[in-house]
């Protein structure tokens, strides 16, 4: 057995004492490799007839009816997932997609196991789903931080909106993910718990700053991950790590309960391994909150689950956006294809010919006349943060207080966060009605394009160099804004795979609330596409008797210790891969007695 022990008192100076204990490592198997901790022992399932990898919500479902498995045996399977892959240090830096197992979460299991057993039925459409919800959602029993160590201890008094939500579904909430600072990044890096490795390769950039729940659902540690999407925080982690990911229209879904950083066009939404998977969430997820205004006159119909046929790409037009706004016109001008390379050209035409084979017609479009200024975006970010870290006896009192911390490194130093803060455009003033004004132009502008060509989508690829890149000049969902600046829904979709085995994204595009076009044509090209081809992750087995608490304790140590040798004294990106190795193997590798 292992036993690590944890002894941390962290303050503003700094760790003052670490002790890290390692005894006999132990080898398990079974259920997702995890039937030997002391609950899957419990359990009658044959291993070689249930595996998590690759489990869809139908196949969970499915073993949990026919009493395959347990729900506490599932959750419990899930974490030991977790643990085995999600810190491994031996050859690479670790993925460290989860910054809080949820110590919950195996009592709600039982819960759900109780109420299945005395009445046969689900408790909802998503009961016993392991679910993971980005570290700036609100849940009631772990703290969010908003991926900043300034935030770290702050416990809101109640799930956000989505959340019970999902919980009355019967989700179980498994873990938080990690993020970019304030969900202010592409790389994956924070204060709170360091960075983050793409699950197909964790030396490559995951994309931000939804990264943490991007990898989680790809390297299997859960099935429906939640984030949160303003310049393509839901997108680019999507299409680095080989998912679907939805960027809602704005309104869809609640944003209460949610770290509101730029909530003029901040989004949440669903990230999973499937269409179908993505569907079921978005049906618990688009649903109208009385304490948020933006949710309340919303058209909503059926379930999106109902959109789901092999034939949804018959009839389908879709525009290739080949430009973005216009010089002449003195607006900022995108090509979103410009030097693509020849073989990722290739991978999108293959991808074009099976949308064809299934009925749909592409044609070529510009879009000259669409503004991609995004300078006002943040008006009345200072208040609503204020606003928020008011609600509730939080680690910080307001934004001020956060850059005074001296924990915190988004936006540079005490001064240069302060000057930040000073900077943001106020609530209801000027430069809000400006930037609400270019969002409503953008809608009606593309909306009436497409009305004009009869289009049901435009699609354009994530990034020019198709798979996970550290170059911010050559993803588009910012550099091009279509959705974000425009208040539309965009879904990410696997056009395939480079050379080097990376997945390469693409997205599509639609009229403001047409979610279920989406959908339809993602599942119809789904059902025609290879399957997906899942991360090979490389285990650790010493960490699998980590209780939770000691897990979430190394996991923040991961943090503390990335912020005081690296983000405290320059900027997010010399958190580089190999220096973050460094970090890691020097606190997880333990050592042998």
């Amino acid at each position: 057995m292992l036993q690590f022990s944890f002894p941390i008192a962290i303050g503003r100076t700094g760790i003052i004492g670490v002790l890290i204990c390692l005894l006999q490592p132990i080898s398990n198997s079974g259920i997702a490799e995890a039937n030997s901790s002391p609950i899957a022992q419990q359990s009658q399932v044959t291993p070689a007839r249930f595996n998590l990898g690759e489990a869809t919500i139908a196949d969970l479902q499915t073993a949990l009816k026919i009493k395959q498995i347990t729900c506490e045996q599932l959750t419990a399977a899930y974490l030991e997932r977790i643990k085995r892959y999600n810190l491994t240090v031996r050859t690479a830096p670790p993925l460290n997609a989860i910054v809080a197992l949820n110590p919950a979460a195996v009592d709600a299991a039982r819960a759900l196991d109780r109420y299945f057993e005395q009445t046969g039925q689900w408790v909802g459409p998503l009961h016993c789903i392991p679910t993971v919800v980005k570290d700036n959602i609100d849940t009631e029993e772990m703290t969010t931080s908003a991926g900043s160590f300034a935030l770290l201890g702050t416990q809101a008094s109640h799930d956000a909106f989505l959340v019970k939500q999902l919980r009355q579904a019967g989700a179980i909430i498994l873990a938080k993910t990690g993020m970019d600072e304030f969900a202010s990044g592409l790389f994956g890096i924070s204060s709170r718990s360091g960075r983050i490795g793409n699950a197909y390769n964790s030396w490559k950039n995951p994309g931000g700053s939804s990264g943490g729940s991007a990898v989680a659902v790809s390297a299997n540690f859960a099935v429906i991950g939640i984030g949160t999407d303003n310049s393509g925080s839901i997108r680019v982690p999507a299409a680095f790590n080989g998912l679907v990911g939805l960027r809602p229209s704005t309104g869809l879904v609640s944003q209460g309960g949610i770290f509101p950083a730029g909530n003029l066009d901040g989004v949440a939404g669903p990230m999973a391994r499937t269409v179908t998977d993505l569907a079921q969430a978005l049906d618990i997820m688009a649903q109208p909150d009385p304490n948020d205004p933006k949710t309340q006159s919303v058209p909503r119909q059926g379930s999106y689950r109902s959109y789901l046929k092999p034939q949804g790409l018959q009839g389908k037009r879709i525009g290739v956006v080949r430009q973005v706004g216009d010089v002449a016109n003195q607006i900022t001008e995108r090509k979103p294809w410009q030097g693509m390379p020849q073989d990722i050209q290739k991978i999108f035409r293959q991808a074009e010919q099976v949308m064809q084979k299934g009925g749909a017609e592409f044609v070529d479009i510009k879009l000259p006349g669409f503004n991609s200024d995004r300078l006002s975006n943040m008006a009345g970010m200072k208040a609503d943060i204020d606003a928020y870290l008011s609600a509730f006896p939080a680690a910080r009192r307001n934004f001020q207080d956060i850059c005074t911390s001296k924990r915190t490194h988004q936006y540079g130093d005490e001064s240069a966060c302060l000057r930040f803060v000073a900077s943001l455009p106020p609530q209801g003033g000027a430069a809000e009605q400006a930037a609400l004004q270019i969002f409503a132009a953008n809608k009606r502008y593309v909306e009436t394009l497409m009305d004009k060509q009869k289009l049901d989508a435009l699609l354009l690829p994530i990034s020019t160099t198709g798979s996970a890149t550290d170059d911010p000049e050559k993803i588009n969902t910012w550099s091009s804004p279509i959705s974000s600046n425009a208040g539309l829904p965009s879904l990410v979709i696997t056009a395939g795979y480079d050379a080097g085995g990376m997945p390469v994204g693409m997205e599509l595009v639609s009229r403001q609330f047409a979610e279920g076009t989406l959908l339809e044509m993602a599942y119809a090209y789904e059902q025609q596409m290879p399957q997906r081809r899942s991360p090979k992750l490389e285990p650790e087995e010493r960490l699998t008797t980590l209780a939770i608490a000691e897990f979430n304790n190394l996991v923040t140590l991961l943090g503390v210790t990335s912020y005081e040798e690296v983000l405290s004294q320059t900027n997010p990106q010399s958190l580089t891969a190999v220096r973050f190795k460094d970090i890691a193997q020097r606190i997880i590798s333990p050592r042998r007695k």
